[in-house]
């Protein structure tokens, strides 16, 4: 008897995709994959709203007849579009995404063709769709109103472009996994955000005295050297040589193009092995014990716990506190605020916003500190526990116990990082009244107790494993994802409102009252929910404990 063929890289492909829909979205035998493939089309929708907006800009008469706009946006949205797409793992602490190589590695397959159909497949999920849908509406735009010369080739080139984010991101990935993985990542985290801090203090503000001359004479009043400059130096960079190519096309210049083309393919190949070395001394890395550690002269942490609840109050603080993730997710929202400044990103939202800026600004980035924090830990409270859930199960405890311990613990580290952030941007830009400073904290009580209730029941019906060396994870389904993504905003619903309604002339103490009344609102149902949320954990505890000890 042959040995049968082996599979062709297409083939490969079409089984990563099938199995990377089955681990993403949680399916055994039984479940409903037309619900799946719903939720699927749903978290996507976005994308055709931003799509068709950013047609629709492109051909307004006054862009669409200006010989600088089109490719200014063109431009500017490549490298937004490059940037989100190469930090987002470290923005969403997606850092336990890449499992391939250690779940697939019986295949019959390569780790480098791995690679490939994984770096290819992550350009067809629900995120990749929403970041390229402004830049494809705009190209898709600017091709319906200007003559673009040979258009199998500017098609061939945002494929480049696409695969040229997809392999940067996966550097990106993989770095901060080695980093995460390595036995001081809370140094290198935190001097990482120290000599960012530090290099970010020698780098000018650009400068933003255009927003003021617009608000003053209009458009016709802005000096265009200024986009015209900003249009070129996008235009040399790697993300934009795509808009800087659809540019040449137009005119006709078919080898300026082709360069440009050419340039995409060397930076995609080379983000393509540098992402592999990584990848590969991950994953030598993590199957390593390590030199074995010294006793610490540290007394025992839970010596002085009068009451098993404190006990268990101990044991998570400890374990959030030596999770790599929330390690990254700590760091995120001062990196953020760095980038805001350094990017004179303020001026802008003064702008639009006049004297709320600061509300919205420090409110914004506490909210995402917490929101971070909160949902990634309690949205699959008991992954972290693997097989310690059976020890506590047989323990002497009640179960209810350590689900409030864990509520406890993740809504109080999620209002420290906000205090904390918030505390920064005072410090860090300056600016930010009392007042501002009180919302900010408001909105986030608000937002914590409906994390935490909806954490709790989908800890209960979405459990998944987390391998704490992240070399595999068993990703929680998109519904679960989708409905944590409708309870953040509906905990963030108070701090908006009450924002829009103060309107750009600055938060009052009125909108401070509405903020905490909603905020005790939520405080209250979050206690009405919790005694269901202990019943229905004593019922499906052992469904829980099979979905997190699984291999």
């Amino acid at each position: 008897m042959s040995r049968p063929a082996t599979p062709g890289f297409f083939q490969h492909l079409w089984l990563l995709w099938g199995l990377r829909l089955n681990i993403g979205l949680n399916q055994g035998p039984g479940k409903n994959r037309l619900m799946a493939v719903g939720a699927f089309l749903l978290s996507s929708a976005p994308a055709w709203g931003l799509g068709v907006s950013f047609y629709g800009l492109m051909r307004l008469p006054p862009v669409a007849q200006n010989e600088v706009w089109p490719f200014f946006i063109l431009n500017l949205l490549c490298f937004v579009t490059s940037a989100v797409w190469v930090t987002w793992p470290l923005m969403s602490a997606g850092v336990d995404d890449h499992s391939e190589l250690s779940r697939y590695a019986p295949f019959p397959i390569s780790p480098f063709r791995l690679l490939i159909a994984s770096t290819v497949a992550s350009l067809f999920e629900p995120r990749a769709l929403v970041f390229y849908a402004p830049l494809t509406g705009a190209a898709l735009g600017y091709a319906s109103v200007h003559t673009v010369r040979v258009k199998w080739f500017a098609v061939l080139l945002y494929v480049l472009f696409a695969l040229l984010n997809a392999a940067w991101s996966r550097v990106g990935l993989h770095l901060v996994l080695n980093v995460l993985r390595a036995k001081n990542s809370a140094q290198l985290i935190g001097g990482g955000f120290v000599f960012f801090l530090v290099a970010a203090s020698f780098i000018p503000p650009i400068d933003t005295s255009w927003l003021t001359a617009v608000g003053e004479g209009g458009m016709e009043k802005m000096d265009m050297g200024l986009i015209v400059d900003a249009t070129i130096a996008l235009g040399r960079v790697p993300p934009g040589y795509f808009g800087d190519a659809l540019l040449e096309l137009s005119y006709g210049y078919r080898r300026n193009a082709l360069a440009n083309g050419v340039g995409m393919l060397f930076f995609m190949l080379m983000g393509l092995a540098i992402a592999y070395a990584l990848l590969l001394h991950f994953h030598r890395n993590v199957g390593r014990a390590g030199p074995a550690v010294k006793e610490s002269g540290d007394s025992d942490p839970f010596a002085r716990t009068r009451s098993r609840y404190t006990t268990l109050l101990v044991r998570e603080a400890l374990d959030l506190w030596r999770n790599p993730r929330a390690r990254l997710l700590a760091s995120v929202p001062f990196v953020l605020a760095i980038l805001m400044k350094l990017t004179s990103g303020r001026a802008l939202f003064e702008y639009m916003l006049g004297a709320s800026v600061d509300a919205w600004l420090m409110g914004g980035l506490c909210i995402y500190g917490s929101v971070v924090m909160a949902s990634t830990f309690s949205q699959n409270t008991f992954a972290y526990d693997g097989h310690g859930l059976a020890m506590l199960i047989a323990a002497p405890v009640e179960l209810g116990d350590v689900m409030r311990a864990k509520n406890v613990v993740q809504g109080t580290a999620a209002g420290g990082m906000a205090l904390l952030v918030g505390l920064f941007y005072r410090v860090y830009f300056g600016r930010g009244s009392a007042l501002d400073f009180l919302c900010a904290m408001a909105a986030v009580v608000a937002v914590i107790p409906v994390l935490l209730a909806a954490g709790n029941f989908l800890s209960l019906y979405f459990p998944v494993k987390f391998h704490a060396s992240l070399k595999r994870r068993d990703k929680l389904p998109l519904t679960a994802s989708m409905l944590g993504i409708v309870a953040a905003s509906v905990g963030c619903a108070p701090f908006v409102w009450a924002l829009r309604f103060a309107g750009t002339s600055g938060p009052s103490w009125q909108t401070l009252a509405i903020i905490a009344l909603c905020a005790a609102v939520n405080a209250v149902m979050y206690r009405a929910l919790l005694p269901l949320a202990l019943r229905l954990l004593d019922q499906r505890r052992e469904l829980v404990l099979r979905a997190v000890t699984r291999e």
